[in-house]
């Protein structure tokens, strides 16, 4: 009689709570850990019968704890987990999945998931494996004159400064000479959700600004969809801190279809399997971010080793015609995704904030905003009653995303919508 081992199911560990990701991983034949933090436990409203499905849920204060991440690993290595893939779709659990994976067995390269999120380790590596780059200068500490004196000397002005491992374009601002660098450096206050004071100064690149939302499975993309900002993230910076006479730029993308674009697509391509290369992506969730400049050429800016926030997830449900957090369920379950079926020919997503800071006192409901021909999604994350003070550009407050079947309906209901979905304001008063 031959004996058969039946083969274990995949072990997958989610850091950080995710409804949608986490029932759809709970409905397939995966053994699914979840770590969520303090934030997530107080703020977040976990679904406590739908993690009782879940192998194992553990709590930690914060992803950034090492000493935590480290009991976490030894609990799961005494389970015999190793942990096939580990999920981490936010900023801030980032370095603590990396660190579990190393832990956990991944150790060939302990600096792999710094370079998803140090930029200047990740440019470094990408500029060394051939691929276009902004050129860049580490900026490790802001008061030190030989660091200044590099980026002076290195990059040609205006330049972009952001913190080394920030995201959102938070903590980012421009400077256009040389002259200008110390004292903006010296009137620097903390940066929302960064804990590190390190910075990376880079080039300006003039050009159109593009994402790729891509998800890999052995090397090759099972999904890979190309966007383009409706205006570049730095132009939305300049819209919030420009003052009163500011005009708010279109915060928010359009997916652009590969049949229109068939050329883009195959160089797009052909850049992200270089930079894939350069920091070991094989199997993985990204969102690669490129600029095209004037004539033709792809420019790396950054990639992240997870799924885009913002109006992205909602938008990429809309292109793909599938939720996307059950497309990378299945995908991670049998090695394959849905069919792709646009909702619309066109699609898109946009940002709704007010046109000035202040309190919201008026904010149009789901339903009305449904109510407009062409909106598909809305995600509210601001409620009456709430501070706007455009302290950064990543301060969100509705999302949603948008379809038309053609290109000049499309248009007109992109600024439409970006016009006429208004949240109202009132100012400030001195105690605020």
């Amino acid at each position: 009689m031959i004996e058969t081992t039946m083969p274990r199911p995949e072990q997958i560990v989610v850091c950080k709570w995710h409804p949608e990701l986490i029932g759809s991983l709970l409905d397939r034949s995966l053994e699914v850990y979840v770590i969520l933090d303090a934030f997530d436990v107080e703020h977040m409203h976990p679904d406590w019968k739908l993690l009782a499905n879940a192998e194992r849920v553990y709590r930690i204060s914060e992803f950034d704890s090492l000493e935590e991440i480290s009991a976490v690993a030894s609990d799961l290595s005494l389970r015999g987990v190793a942990g096939d893939r580990i999920i981490s779709f936010t900023e801030f659990s980032q370095f603590g999945a990396g660190y579990l994976s190393t832990l956990l067995g991944d150790s060939a390269d302990p600096l792999r998931h710094v370079a998803y999120r140090d930029k200047r380790l990740m440019k470094q590596r990408v500029e060394a494996a051939g691929v276009p780059t902004a050129a860049w200068a580490s900026l490790p500490d802001r008061a030190d004159e030989q660091d200044l004196r590099a980026v002076r000397e290195r990059l040609t002005f205006p330049i972009v400064v952001k913190p080394a491992t920030g995201g959102g374009t938070i903590g980012t601002f421009t400077v256009d000479s040389p002259e200008e660098l110390a004292p903006k450096l010296a009137g620097l206050g903390a940066t929302p959700f960064v804990k590190t004071s390190q910075l990376i100064a880079e080039e300006f690149v003039v050009g159109r600004e593009l994402h790729i939302d891509a998800l890999w499975e052995e090397g090759e993309p099972l999904l890979l969809l190309v966007s383009a900002y409706h205006e570049n993230r730095l132009a939305v910076l300049d819209g919030i801190s420009g003052g009163a006479d500011a005009t708010l730029a279109l915060d928010g993308s359009s997916v652009l279809a590969q049949e229109d674009a068939p050329e883009l697509y195959r160089r797009v391509l052909e850049l992200h399997r270089r930079v894939n290369r350069a920091l070991g992506i094989e199997r993985a969730v990204t969102h690669l971010e490129v600029f095209e400049r004037h004539d033709g050429e792809l420019v790396f800016s950054e990639i992240a080793t997870r799924l885009a926030g913002a109006w992205i997830p909602m938008m990429l449900s809309e292109a793909t015609g599938t939720d996307i957090y059950r497309t990378l369920a299945e995908s991670m379950a049998d090695g394959k995704i849905p069919a792709v079926r646009p909702a619309r020919r066109h699609v898109g997503g946009l940002h709704l904030r007010p046109s000035a800071p202040g309190r919201i006192t008026a904010i149009p409901s789901a339903e009305e905003i449904l109510a407009v021909d062409g909106v598909l999604r809305v995600q509210h994350l601001r409620k009456v009653g709430d501070v706007v003070d455009f302290s950064h550009p990543s301060e969100w407050c509705v999302f949603v995303a948008i379809g038309a079947d053609d290109a000049a309906e499309y248009e007109e209901l992109l600024h439409r919508v970006a016009r006429e979905i208004r949240i109202e304001v009132e100012p400030l008063g001195a105690g605020d």
